[in-house]
């Protein structure tokens, strides 16, 4: 009896091994957004593209587009309705029709431009920005990353990507995009917290993460490391943190002002 027991417990334990290794697997973090106040971001400034609404004498092509739109309000809708009910069903038909729309835009060789207009790109930010915020995925904000630092004269308003660059649960902080950019909050204990990304990416590969405190305040850093990273470091003088590629590296530590982390993407 006690040697069944021993199997049925190693049974599960690979049962459940297995489950955490999936992929599809539906994890809710549901971060929030701070207040656009609260976020300064250093941006080169870019002129919007003509509306899709202006194609003249273009049907297709404007029906084409109103069709792309419409499909991202449906995952937009999906998205939600994961996030009250936490259905595992709609979260893998989600994943199955978001891996088709990131397979279209990752064939594109420069610009999401040659086959989305630029509303349907902006909605494609929104869906992933309300993604990385339901699951913490890193594949989510790889999607953003890649739109806002790798294709030409898309404009995505700065409050919406204020809205994904760093996202919280209470003190738990995910440093969702990498850029020049700072977030100031007041924590939970009181007093004032800045975190500020200094760097030049993406031509380069390198961000410091500095902090100012009114006084030491324990803050759960998570920095998203891409999917593309190579060999990334994340250090703290002689101190290295866990960091893999397509993973959140997570720093949980009492900040003081001063404090500095580096992470290369490319080593």
């Amino acid at each position: 009896m006690k040697l069944t027991r021993l199997f049925f417990a190693i049974a599960m334990v690979f049962v459940f091994s297995s489950c955490g290794n999936d992929p599809n697997q539906l994890s809710l973090i549901n971060s929030k957004s701070f207040h656009e106040t609260q976020i300064q971001l250093q941006l080169q400034p870019v002129e919007p593209l003509l509306a899709l609404d202006s194609l003249s004498g273009d049907s297709v092509l404007k029906a084409e587009q109103h069709f792309v739109t419409d499909q991202l309000d449906e995952l937009l809708s999906m998205t939600e309705n994961i996030r009250k009910s936490g259905s595992d069903s709609i979260w893998i038909s989600l994943l199955q029709k978001w891996n088709d729309f990131n397979t279209i835009i990752a064939s594109q060789p420069n610009s999401s431009t040659h086959k989305l207009f630029p509303e349907a790109i902006q909605k494609w930010v929104e869906l992933n920005i309300a993604l990385v915020k339901l699951s913490g995925e890193v594949r989510f904000g790889d999607a953003i990353g890649k739109i806002i630092s790798g294709t030409e004269n898309i404009f995505i308003p700065e409050k919406l990507l204020k809205s994904a660059f760093y996202t919280h649960v209470d003190d738990k902080i995910f440093i969702n995009l990498i850029g020049s950019s700072s977030i100031e909050y007041q924590h939970t204990t009181g007093g004032n917290v800045k975190f500020i990304q200094e760097t030049n990416y993406p031509e380069g590969d390198v961000m410091t993460l500095k902090s100012e405190c009114s006084d030491k305040r324990f803050v759960e850093i998570f920095i998203r490391i891409p999917s593309w990273a190579i060999n990334p470091t994340v250090t703290y003088g002689n101190v290295k943190y866990v960091a893999r590629p397509g993973e959140y590296c997570q720093i949980s530590r009492k900040w003081k002002t001063g404090d500095e982390i580096r992470v290369a993407l490319k080593n």
